[in-house]
């Protein structure tokens, strides 16, 4: 073979070649060569068999995992319930028309009975709206492609907020976070079912509700209020920075009031940076709170979520968005040319400002991301610790909820302006906006609210 690779052409080679061969053994080789032949095929037709075969074997067992996670309700691990997100993302086309049996994966708090967990028989849903009492209509949480309920779990009377995700909207990402990562200021990720075409999303309730909640129902908080949301926040955020992780939605109605701490919500617009600079496809958060490196699109960190933060602060500040006060909505239907060009808003910072919040506010707010204070610096900043004599003292619960109940059992019986009780407190009967602006942080956030606005059961009939 070393000597035919050479591919001489002498004239001598080749005689001597052809004096060795012979053809009669050369035409009994290519003979048996055929019935080889015939024989090869059939074993390349049986190998292509047995590769179907496998295929169909491996197709059959990806079936049987998906039947596991599709089929019914039950308990399960972190990476089942991301493996169930995946699936169900994969195939969101197929769920047309109602399906016969929810299926889901559940992390706690939830108890599946035989594979099923069903709406009116083993879970209620309220709209938020009948959890609160005159608020006005304007108070529904709204994720950002699907309605927010108040869950309350029949046998064990627990409640939860379950968002409502429609299938072809559902990405991974809207569960990955809270799933992954587990923090005291973080919402807590129960679950996640389905029902007919749509996900819902079962996870720890704010029954103390939202800022956005709090501000349209109560007016501009008090700074100490706002002292005690940021310092929960930033913590929050300070763990997710750690891991390397932009929620990119920081704002009021992400916040949510427990009875004892803040938490952030909805992470569907979250990511996880895998190098130092996240670059965008497209725009991502609110518009009104976004950093301007943000919408410039070429590239932002974790930073984008403390500009965002020191935006929200001034809504705490004001009752107000930034930026809305002084361009209207009705003539700037969008700011992003306004933060881009004059960013920060510092203008919209509260008159009543103290000085030390205001420069906690300048550190949030500064344009250059490189120069902007991260989480952790601000935790340590002086309007983050105010002096213990600055700080009012809260209501206790026990009078707080006296002094409603004598409130509300005055105007019901109508009695005269005249007529005084000394065990109300002096002033107007009715909750006039100071008085609403004075309420404690603790009865106004948590405690009062799972008193007197969060239901114990079915809607009643004047909710019909």
């Amino acid at each position: 073979m070393e000597y035919m690779s050479t591919g001489s052409d002498s004239k001598e080679e080749i005689d001597f070649l052809l004096t060795d061969l012979n053809m009669s053994k050369v035409i009994d080789i290519m003979e048996n060569l055929e019935d080889i032949a015939v024989y090869e095929d059939s074993l390349i037709t049986m190998c292509e068999e047995a590769d179907q075969n496998d295929e169909r074997a491996e197709s059959l067992l990806f079936c049987e995992r998906e039947v596991s996670f599709m089929s019914s309700v039950k308990y399960g691990t972190v990476e089942d319930l991301l493996a169930f997100a995946n699936q169900v993302s994969n195939t969101a086309k197929q769920f047309k028309g109602c399906r016969q049996q929810e299926s889901g994966i559940l992390l706690n708090m939830i108890t599946p009975k035989n594979g099923r967990y069903q709406i009116d028989s083993d879970v209620l849903l309220f709209p938020w709206k009948l959890t609160y009492r005159n608020i006005g209509c304007d108070f529904i949480p709204r994720g950002a492609f699907g309605k927010v309920y108040l869950a309350q779990d029949r046998e064990t009377k627990k409640r939860m907020a379950c968002k409502l995700v429609p299938v072809d909207q559902f990405k991974p990402s809207d569960v990955e976070i809270q799933a992954c990562f587990r923090h005291e200021n973080i919402a807590e990720l129960y679950g996640a079912i389905l029902w007919d075409e749509t996900i819902h999303l079962f996870m720890e309730a704010g029954e103390g509700g939202s800022v956005m909640e709090k501000l349209e129902s109560c007016g501009p908080m008090r700074e100490f209020e706002i002292i005690w949301v940021t310092k929960h926040i930033l913590k929050g955020l300070d763990f997710l920075h750690s891991k390397r992780i932009i929620h990119h939605d920081i704002k009021p109605s992400n916040i949510v009031f427990m009875s004892t701490k803040a938490v952030l919500v909805d992470f569907g617009l979250s990511v996880q940076m895998t190098e130092d600079v996240y670059y965008p496809k497209d725009l991502r958060g609110t518009e009104i709170y976004m950093s301007p490196e943000v919408i410039l699109c070429r590239g932002h960190t974790t930073k984008a979520d403390i500009y965002s933060m020191g935006a929200t602060i001034i809504h705490m500040q004001t009752g107000i968005p930034p930026w809305v006060n002084r361009y209207p909505r009705s003539a700037y239907p969008s700011y992003l040319y306004i933060i881009h060009k004059q960013a920060p808003p510092l203008e919209d910072i509260a008159e009543d400002c103290s000085t030390s919040m205001r420069g906690l506010l300048e550190a949030a707010l500064e344009r250059n991301p490189n120069h902007r204070l991260s989480a952790a610096d601000l935790l340590k900043h002086e309007a983050l610790h105010p002096p213990p004599e600055e700080q009012p003292r809260c209501q206790s619960l026990d009078s707080a909820l006296f002094e409603r109940k004598r409130l509300l059992a005055r105007k019901d019986l109508q009695l005269p302006e005249n007529i005084t009780d000394s065990s109300l407190c002096n002033g107007s009967m009715e909750e006039s906006d100071l008085l609403k602006r004075q309420r404690s942080l603790y009865i106004d956030l948590g405690a009062l609210a799972g008193y007197f606005n969060i239901v114990r059961g079915p809607p009643a009939l004047e909710y019909d």
